[in-house]
C-alpha cells in the first residue's frame, strides 16, 4: 500500500531549472536571416569622433581666451639640432641635440660627430676604436680628380681661367703661418670652460661644448639620434636612448621655454617626423610624449609637408639637406606623396669632413686639429660656414661687363680664423685656399668620395625591432623612387624569389643630389614631372652655402631638358630671405598645428592605451605608398 507522501505534488514535478520562477527574461536568439545593422558604419560612431565631440562640446567657461596654438608645442628633433617652441612663437628654440652625462667609468672617447670619407686615413679624425682601413689611394685620387674636372669644365663654360698651381701656392703660404696669440681680455667670445672638478651630473645642448675634456672629467657625450632613427652607435638599448631624449626635451622645455614639468599636462605636442621615417622610433617617441612627459595629446606631421607650408606653397618638390641625411619628397595639394620619397646618406657633416681633409692637404696652419674634439669641430664648422661656396662665378663687375666675362668666385683668397682651446690663449691663424672651398661642397653632386660602407658599419641596427606592425603605412619599404634609382642594378636574374638581391635603400642613398631629385619627380608620374620641376625648394642648413641654388638648378636642367619633352621652365627656389631655411619645416608645422583640420588627428593618452601604435596609421595624413616589392 502506497503512502500519500510518496506521490509528488504538482509543484514538485518540474525541477528542471533553478530560474523557473525567476522574473529574469531570457530573450530568444535573434533571427539573422533578414537582420541588418548600421553599427560602426558611419564616421560619427567611431571612438575618434566621440573624442572630438567631447573636445568641441566643452563648457564655455573652460575655454581659454589665449591665442590659438599657445598651448601647442612643436618639436622637431634632428641628428645635430632640435628645435622646440610654441606654435605661436615666431621662431623656435634651437639647441644642439646632445647630452653629456657623468658616469663612474667611461670606455669611449668623445663621439665623432661626422662620418668617414675615403680620403680620411688619419686616426685623429675618427674614433680610435673604429678606424677603418684606408681606401686605395688611386681611387681617392680619381674621385678628387673627377670633382676638379667637373669644376674646371663649368669654369670654362663661364670663361673663367683655372689656376693649375693655385693649391700649391696656397700650401706654400700656409706652411709659413705662425699663430698669433690674443689676450683673453681682448677676446669678446672667450669661452668659460668647465674644468675637471665639476660636480654637475648633466650637461645639455650648448653647455656640452664648454667641457674641456669630457673623458677626463668623467662625462660621456651622446647624440641620441642619427638620420631617421635612434643612434645605435653609443647606446646598448633602445630605452637608454629614449631616456636621454626625454631628459634633453624636458630640460629644453623647462629651462629654455620656462614651462614647468607639472604643466606639461596642459599642453599638446606636435612631433615633426622625417619623410622616410622609422616606425619604431616614431612609435616610441609618441609613447614617451604621452606617458613619460605627460602631454595631454600628440600629433605627428612630416617635415616635408611642413617645409612646403613654411615656404608658402602647397605643391613643390622639397629637398631637405640636413647634417647626416638628405631627404627628397614631392608635396601635391598639401599631401606628401610617399612614392616620391628619397633618403640620401650624406649631408652637411660630410662636407665638413671633406673640407678638413682638403685643407690638411694644403698645410692647414692649425696642425693639431682633431675632429673628435668638440672645440676643434666647432672651428671646422665655422670655416665651412664662412668659406664654402658653390658659385663658380659672381655677377659681372663694372669693369668686366664690356668683355662679357664674370668675376671668379674660385680664387686664391686669404682668410682668418680663431682657435679657442681650454687652458690656452686664443690663437689667430691666417689661411689661404684656392678651389678647396668649392670642391668640398661639390661632394653632394659627386658622392663617390664618401665611404658609405663604413657608415653602415659604424651605425649598425642591432636592436630587436619586432613587435610593431604599421599595416599599410609602408614606412620601411623601398619607395618607387628608390626602385627607379636602382633599376640599373636590377638586371635580369638578379632577384631571389621576386625580391632584389641588393639593398635598394642603401644603393639609392648613394645617388648624386641632382639625380635623386629627378628620380623622385619621375616616381610622381609622367603627368606631374613638369609641375614639380617648376618648383623645387631647397631647405636645411646646407642650402645656406652661396650658389647652392644655382648649382643645383643648372645640373637639373642638364638632366631634365633632354629627357622631358616640352618642358619650358625648371626653377630651384629657397626660402624667403627673412626666414632661416633651417627652421622652415618647424615654421610650417607650427602653422598646420593651428588649423581646425588638425582636430581629427590628435592622439590622446586614452586612445594610445586602447589602440597603441595603430593610432599612427589611423590618425595621420601620411599617404599610403605603393608597394612594388612583395
Amino acid at each position: 500500500m502506497t503512502s500519500h507522501h510518496d506521490v509528488p505534488t504538482e509543484s514538485e514535478t518540474y525541477p528542471e531549472t533553478a530560474l523557473r520562477h525567476s522574473l529574469l527574461h531570457i530573450p530568444p536568439a535573434a533571427p539573422f536571416k533578414n537582420a541588418a545593422s548600421n553599427y560602426l558604419k558611419h564616421d560619427h560612431q567611431t571612438l575618434w569622433s566621440r573624442n572630438a565631440r567631447t573636445q568641441v562640446n566643452q563648457p564655455t567657461f573652460l575655454v581659454e581666451t589665449a591665442p590659438r596654438g599657445s598651448d601647442v608645442i612643436v618639436i622637431h628633433p634632428g641628428s645635430r639640432w632640435i628645435r622646440i617652441g610654441r606654435a605661436t612663437d615666431p621662431f623656435p628654440v634651437s639647441v644642439p641635440h646632445v647630452l653629456a652625462r657623468k658616469v663612474k667609468s667611461t670606455h669611449k672617447s668623445p663621439p665623432q660627430m661626422i662620418r668617414l670619407l675615403k680620403l680620411n686615413g688619419d686616426e685623429d679624425a675618427m674614433d680610435t676604436d673604429e678606424v677603418q682601413e684606408i681606401t686605395n689611394p688611386a681611387e681617392v685620387t680619381e674621385c678628387i680628380s673627377t670633382i676638379r674636372a667637373a669644376l674646371r669644365s663649368r669654369m670654362e663654360f663661364y670663361r673663367i681661367p683655372y689656376e693649375d698651381e693655385g693649391s700649391q701656392a696656397a700650401a706654400a703660404f700656409n706652411e709659413a703661418i705662425v699663430a698669433e696669440e690674443i689676450d683673453s681680455s681682448q677676446d669678446i667670445y672667450k669661452v668659460d670652460w668647465v674644468t675637471d672638478n665639476s660636480e654637475e651630473e648633466l650637461f645639455v645642448g650648448h653647455r656640452v661644448f664648454r667641457l674641456a675634456d669630457p673623458s677626463t672629467a668623467g662625462y660621456e657625450v651622446r647624440w641620441p639620434m642619427y638620420s631617421n632613427h635612434l643612434n645605435t652607435r653609443y647606446y646598448t638599448s633602445r630605452q637608454e636612448a629614449l631616456n636621454d631624449i626625454e631628459t634633453i626635451w624636458s630640460y629644453i622645455i623647462t629651462q629654455e621655454m620656462g614651462i614647468p614639468r607639472k604643466q606639461f599636462k596642459n599642453f599638446s605636442a606636435v612631433l615633426v617626423i622625417p619623410d622616410f621615417f622609422d616606425k619604431h622610433t616614431v612609435s616610441h617617441m609618441v609613447e614617451m610624449l604621452l606617458n613619460q612627459l605627460d602631454f595631454k595629446r600628440v600629433c605627428i606631421q612630416q617635415e616635408g609637408l611642413g617645409a612646403c607650408v613654411g615656404s608658402g606653397l602647397n605643391t613643390a618638390c622639397i629637398v631637405d639637406i640636413g647634417a647626416v641625411k638628405t631627404s627628397v619628397a614631392c608635396v601635391e595639394e598639401g599631401v606628401l606623396m610617399s612614392d616620391t620619397r628619397m633618403l640620401l646618406d650624406y649631408g652637411g657633416d660630410d662636407i665638413t669632413e671633406f673640407l678638413h681633409d682638403l685643407l690638411r692637404d694644403i698645410k692647414f696652419p692649425y696642425r693639431d686639429i682633431k675632429l673628435n674634439r668638440l672645440y676643434d669641430l666647432h672651428v671646422m664648422d665655422d670655416l665651412k660656414a664662412r668659406l664654402c661656396t658653390l658659385s663658380e662665378a659672381r655677377s659681372p663687375s663694372f669693369h668686366s661687363r664690356r668683355k662679357q666675362m664674370l668675376t671668379a668666385d674660385v680664387a686664391s683668397r686669404t682668410y682668418d680664423f680663431f682657435v679657442r682651446a681650454p687652458e690656452r690663449a686664443t690663437a689667430k691663424y691666417l689661411l689661404k685656399a684656392y678651389d678647396e672651398t668649392i670642391v668640398a661642397p661639390m661632394c653632394i653632386f659627386e658622392p663617390k668620395i664618401i665611404d658609405f660602407e663604413s657608415k653602415a658599419k659604424v651605425n649598425p641596427k642591432r636592436w630587436d625591432l619586432s613587435g610593431i606592425d604599421d599595416g599599410d603605412l609602408g614606412s620601411e619599404n623601398p619607395t618607387p623612387a628608390m626602385i627607379i634609382s636602382t633599376q640599373h642594378l636590377l638586371q635580369m636574374g638578379q632577384t631571389i624569389r621576386g625580391r632584389p638581391n641588393i639593398d635598394v635603400k642603401f644603393e639609392a642613398g648613394k645617388l648624386p643630389l641632382d639625380v635623386a631629385i629627378f628620380n623622385s619627380v619621375r616616381a610622381a608620374g609622367n603627368d606631374r614631372i613638369k609641375k614639380f620641376l617648376q618648383t623645387v625648394v631647397v631647405v636645411g642648413g646646407t642650402s645656406l652655402i652661396p650658389g647652392a641654388v644655382h648649382a643645383l638648378e643648372s645640373r637639373l636642367q642638364a638632366i631634365a631638358f633632354p629627357l622631358v619633352p616640352n618642358i619650358e621652365r625648371l626653377q630651384v627656389l629657397t626660402t624667403h630671405p627673412d626666414l632661416d631655411p633651417r627652421v622652415v619645416a618647424w615654421k610650417g608645422v607650427s602653422i598646420i598645428s593651428k588649423l581646425d583640420a588638425l582636430n581629427d588627428l590628435w592622439v590622446t593618452k586614452s586612445d594610445w592605451d586602447l589602440l597603441g601604435h595603430r593610432c599612427l596609421r589611423e590618425r595621420s595624413m601620411i599617404d599610403r605608398p605603393t608597394v612594388l616589392i612583395p
